[in-house]
């Protein structure tokens, strides 16, 4: 009887894996979302305002210098040395890239996209790209802003000098805001209370070493930048200004190539793009 036939079960086919989706598709993915809740948050406001410094020296120099004799690549080149590099640069970088990853892993969020079928090199450059990009434009738009100010009285500073300081100026900054934030999202991601130690070390570290007039400057990223600078000699007229030539030519050495810092500032940001890649593949985040 059909009935009393031995039973023979089936077998089970279970559903697959999902798969992790392609890395490159992941990485915009997270970065377009990544930008979208950045851009929400109340700290962007006030690193718009601290990146408008600039452009608030630069009106301040049309307004009440504008009789002297300071030439627009004098001011932008002084700026990009003395104010973006050393100041902007680090505290924009520092604000965004300790959050990229930290903030989330230390509010335990983190998990949330961990669920998802994507893998944690594609979590962590998307968060990275996300904080690179938003610091690189908020100084970029500052700097178009001073460049507004600066032809507010005629076009006769449009040339060649200043063309080529301005779009190197770009240049840095782009450098700098992504060699900065992939250092601070790697700190993000191994210290449990990131800030202290990334302020130790743009305005410890940094501040320290790159004033040491010898090659131990070389280990600061901040010498590199200004190293892509290129300033106007002025011929010094008073016994101060002298001296402080003097003091200079005695610890004068050869100059480093432009390259080599570009060079330098790139592998900086490849190693700890890589590192931070790594320290949130080994990191595991308590419910």
């Amino acid at each position: 009887m059909n009935d009393m036939m031995e039973y023979k079960p089936q077998p089970i086919i279970l559903e697959k894996d999902p798969t992790a989706l392609p890395s490159v598709g992941a990485v915009l993915w997270i970065c377009w979302f990544s930008l979208r809740e950045m851009s929400r948050r109340r700290r962007l406001f006030s690193l718009g305002a601290i990146s408008m410094l600039p452009v608030l020296v630069v009106l301040a120099i049309r307004i009440w210098f504008g009789d002297q004799d300071l030439s627009a690549q004098l001011q932008l080149s002084s700026l990009t040395h003395k104010v973006i590099i050393p100041f902007l640069i680090p505290i924009v970088a520092m604000a965004v890239g300790v959050s990229a990853i930290g903030e989330q892993v230390e509010e335990g969020t983190i998990v949330y996209l961990w669920t998802r079928p994507v893998r944690r090199r594609a979590i962590y450059l998307g968060r990275l790209m996300a904080a690179q990009v938003v610091s690189s434009l908020l100084l970029s738009g500052a700097l178009v802003l001073c460049f507004l100010v600066m032809i507010s009285n005629g076009l006769s500073i449009l040339d060649w000098d200043f063309l080529k300081l301005y779009t190197t100026t770009f240049f840095i900054i782009a450098l700098g805001t992504f060699s900065y934030s992939a250092v601070f999202a790697a700190m993000g991601t191994f210290f449990r209370k990131p800030v202290l130690p990334a302020i130790l070390f743009a305005f410890g570290w940094e501040g320290l070493v790159s004033g040491i007039p010898a090659r131990v400057q070389e280990l600061s990223l901040r010498f590199h930048l200004q190293n892509i600078v290129e300033i106007p000699k002025i011929v010094p007229e008073n016994i101060e200004g002298v001296l402080g030539a003097l003091l200079k030519t005695a610890f004068e050495r050869e100059a480093v190539p432009k390259l080599q810092s570009v060079a330098i500032l790139l592998a900086v940001m490849l190693f700890f793009t890589a590192l931070g890649i790594w320290l949130l593949r080994m990191k595991e985040i308590e419910k």
